[in-house]
């Protein structure tokens, strides 16, 4: 993605500062059952940072850190100005108070994952702008080549290479931002005024104590804390969401007007709500409480037809912050797209010869056998797409496979990574496929035999 391209180079800065902060000696041991209490209790001691989420799935640790600004440009503004041609590089160039908060929640990952008696394999750290864009940065490595790094045994240039990063659009963030803005009024500011705001349709008194379960004489009076659990949404239609909301009403009984709350301090309550989409501003245009206090002022649950398992269908939904384990195979297949391509990029006699350069990268894990499948479509300059037989591949094309199988060969053998059976060659438009065994691979990368001689027959 363009935005993910235009910010390697704060990336780099950032990894350099993160490396230079990892070779510094380790704290005591963590252990593995409190790992996502220690990286919180790192980021808020000594960062600041309040407001990170942390999610394990077998091999992987996920962080999801939640800003008001990850960008130093304002997009509503520079989208909106209507002044021509949009400086793109500006747009997407991270704040650097972001980057700040960034490198603070790296180190302290790292901290606890090179001391902690847990076995986990990758990190994630999501980094998302959840006031206005919903854009987010995403960095994923592998545990030991910190750990390599540290011993020296990798380069830092080498470090970086290994470490994914993209910018994606996390669509949930958008989805869920009249809602969360929602309870935040709720716990502010919870008059009618001001909780109309959020909606597109008029609000009465006896609506608010309704969905809410609060008398209107609080009239904006804050007395309520409103804790929100994991959002989960899901589309109805062309733009309308529906958004499940768990959420917890807390209050001092002390400090509370008679009557002002309908439920006691501590209760947990589930709503729907319905948002319209607009590039403007998202309004809730309905919300379904499941609870309802009877005339007795006990709180039940709003009877749901058994066709609906709303626990098991809620599982499919999609949060804001959602991981799950990744397979080294998938991994390796990620980092080789990025580096090959950058590779040829920069390779000059590559951008001389081609007009159109298509790469990707797979790892298949299949019975018998796993593999990695790397398709290139490829066009020379000044040359039309004619069919190619193996027989009659030019100097310019086994350059290539030359250099991206070079490539392929080292990365895997850094890594120790051997549990495939052979890498598949596919040249699509030529047409040409060819498959080169491990033992093939290795003999090319010890300079045994070159790559011409593995593809053409003899």
């Amino acid at each position: 993605m363009l935005g993910a391209f235009l910010i390697m180079r704060e990336m780099k800065q950032l990894l350099t500062f993160f490396l230079s902060l990892a070779l510094v000696s380790c704290s005591p041991s963590y252990p593995g059952d409190r790992i996502k209490e220690s990286i919180q209790e790192i980021c808020s001691k000594e960062y600041g940072i309040e407001q990170i989420d942390v999610k394990i799935d077998g091999n992987t640790v996920g962080v999801y850190l939640p800003m008001k600004k990850l960008f130093n440009a304002d997009f509503k503004e520079a989208l909106m100005s209507g002044k021509g041609k949009i400086d793109v590089e500006n747009l997407f160039q991270p704040a650097p108070e972001a980057l700040d908060q960034v490198e603070d929640v790296l180190f302290s990952i790292s901290r606890v994952l090179l001391s902690t008696d847990l076995k986990l394999d990758f990190y994630i750290l999501q980094a998302t702008d959840i006031e206005v864009t919903g854009l987010q940065l995403v960095l994923t490595g592998f545990v030991d080549d910190i750990r390599r790094v540290r011993l020296w045994d990798i380069s830092r240039d080498e470090y970086r290479k290994r470490v994914l990063h993209e910018l994606k659009l996390n669509r949930s963030v958008l989805w869920h931002k009249p809602v969360r803005a929602l309870f935040d009024t709720l716990e502010k500011e919870p008059s009618l005024e001001s909780i109309q705001k959020h909606y597109d349709i008029p609000l009465t008194p006896e609506l608010l104590q309704s969905f809410f379960f609060m008398s209107p004489e609080i009239n904006g009076n804050k007395y309520a804390k409103w804790g929100l659990g994991e959002l989960r949404s899901t589309p109805l239609e062309t733009n309308r969401v529906l958004v499940y909301t768990p959420v917890t009403i807390d209050y001092d009984p002390n400090e509370v007007p008679e009557g002002a709350y309908r439920l006691p301090p501590g209760t947990s309550l589930e709503y729907f709500f319905i948002v319209a989409l607009s590039s403007h501003e998202s309004k809730i245009i309905r919300t379904i409480p499941l609870s309802y206090v009877d005339e007795y002022g006990n709180l039940n649950k709003v009877p749901i037809p058994p066709e609906f398992n709303l626990e098991k269908d809620l599982e499919s939904w999609e949060t804001e912050f959602q991981i799950s384990a990744i397979p080294l195979g998938d991994f390796l297949a990620e980092q080789l797209n990025r580096r090959m391509q950058t590779l040829l990029f920069s390779d000059e006699r590559i951008q001389n010869t081609f007009e159109t350069i298509q790469l990707n990268i797979r790892f298949y894990k299949e019975e018998p056998e796993n593999y990695f499948s790397l398709d290139l479509n490829l066009k020379q300059r000044g040359t039309a797409p004619v069919p190619l037989v193996p027989s009659v591949l030019n100097e310019d094309i086994l350059y290539l496979l030359d250099l991206v199988s070079r490539e392929f060969v080292d990365v895997l053998r850094s890594y120790r990574f051997s549990d495939y059976a052979f890498l598949q060659l596919k040249l699509p438009s030529h047409p040409f496929s060819h498959n080169l065994g491990k033992e093939e691979l290795e003999l090319f990368r010890r300079e045994k035999v070159d790559l011409q001689g593995l593809l053409l027959p003899r």
